[in-house]
């Protein structure tokens, strides 16, 4: 557990703004807008379904963290073992310092465009090293010390989004059919709104082991990421049926959001990446207790500034299902476990080799199903049949 945690711990109320925060983000708006080709009903319908599935599993993740009082990867030890739990904190970290990465790239590349656009000036590294100063700061006096200002910003970055929203409906007419969107199914969009919550699986417990009300503290956080998510979402889906693109930074210019669109873009990639970050510590710490979490936590951050920097990515999309297909099995084995057949004695094995193994086989088989299903959401099902499978095998062994 991290020396930085906070000594209270965290309100109902806070946890409420960490996570609807965490939801206000570019990612969320241009994930959202990957959904134009199905028309504003069913991408709606859509994001709802896929954002009302993906809360449901982080109340369960974050619950298992308030009630057992462990971070996210230290709770994957009562499935795993010890040593399961270093190879999935090791996952983690990855996938955070890529998350890291990729916001800080996405970020950027939207606040130079649209200063491009404003003032004619062009630097996207200069944006790059920016949001990675501020990042550092967020971690180092606002995200726990000055906790009221962190929510102060959300508030703001939340009435801005809804008054960009209610532009959206009141001020501009829908161009549907006249843009040109990557073509995707109804259940692959479903699919992008579960594999986004997903991605909070791992960290969402960082917080909630530290919730004041060990009930409500996880109902308010999933409620605030799964509501502000989906707003976030139809935001981007509603802008790339108005200006015809997927391009965030030509959508927020074209629909004339101008210093509004800046100061949106940077303090939401601030307030969704320092989470990041925070939580690749405590993974850390999971593998190789330290006492200084905050310094860990920039040493990460700027070192997904340096694969920024070095190692562009042009997409998000299938690192968000790289991230299903890892996640996925390990949280079906995990709320099988816990919720289900109640075992929790597995935390004192070094490995436990039959989860190991289902999980093994779920990430195959993810990969299958995304390649040949289609027209079914992979994650959900994954959990039916991993989590199904785990039961049946362990209930097996409890009559040997």
């Amino acid at each position: 557990m991290s020396n930085d945690s906070p000594t209270r711990g965290f309100s109902s109320r806070s946890l409420f703004l960490i996570w609807a925060g965490a939801a206000i983000s570019v990612a969320e708006i241009l994930s959202g807008s990957v959904l134009a080709s199905l028309g504003m009903s069913s991408g709606l319908v859509a994001i709802l379904l896929g954002h009302t599935i993906g809360g449901a599993l982080l109340y369960l993740a974050a619950t298992m963290s308030s009630s057992l009082r462990a971070s996210a990867m230290e709770s994957t030890r009562y499935s795993f073992g010890i040593y399961g739990s270093y190879v999935f904190s090791g996952f983690n970290i990855l996938q955070l310092v890529g998350w890291t990465s990729i916001m800080m790239l996405q970020g950027s590349r939207i606040l130079d465009q649209i200063t491009v656009s404003l003032y004619g000036y062009s630097n996207p590294n200069l944006w790059m090293i920016g949001i990675a100063l501020c990042i550092s700061i967020w971690l180092l006096y606002i995200s726990r010390q000055h906790a009221q200002l962190n929510g102060l910003v959300v508030v703001l970055l939340l009435l801005l989004s809804l008054v960009m929203g209610y532009r959206l409906i009141c001020d501009l007419a829908f161009n549907a059919g006249e843009g040109v969107w990557p073509t995707i199914t109804f259940w692959q969009g479903v699919e992008l709104n579960i594999a986004m919550c997903l991605s909070w699986l791992p960290l969402i417990g960082d917080y909630t082991q530290h919730a004041r009300q060990t009930r409500s503290g996880p109902l308010w956080s999933a409620v605030g990421y799964s509501v502000v998510g989906s707003c976030m979402f139809a935001l981007g889906l509603g802008l790339s049926l108005v200006t015809g693109s997927s391009d965030i930074a030509l959508m927020l210019t074209i629909s004339g959001f101008g210093l509004a669109s800046l100061f949106i873009v940077f303090f939401s990639t601030v307030t969704t990446t320092y989470l990041d970050v925070y939580s690749a510590s405590d993974s850390f710490m999971n593998i190789w207790p330290l006492s200084h979490g905050k310094v860990l936590s920039i040493l990460f951050t700027f070192i997904s500034l340096l694969i920024a920097l070095l190692l562009p990515m042009d997409t998000i999309e299938p690192f968000l299902y790289l991230i299903g297909a890892i996640f996925s099995p390990l949280y079906a084995l995990l709320f099988v476990d816990y919720f289900i057949l109640h075992r929790t004695s597995a935390q004192t094995n070094s490995w436990n080799l039959t989860n190991m193994t289902l999980w093994g086989l779920g990430v195959a088989l993810y990969f299958l199903m995304q390649a040949f299903l289609i027209d079914v959401s992979n994650s959900l099902l994954i959990f039916l049949i991993v989590g199904g499978t785990s039961v049946i095998i362990k209930k097996r062994q409890k009559r040997v």
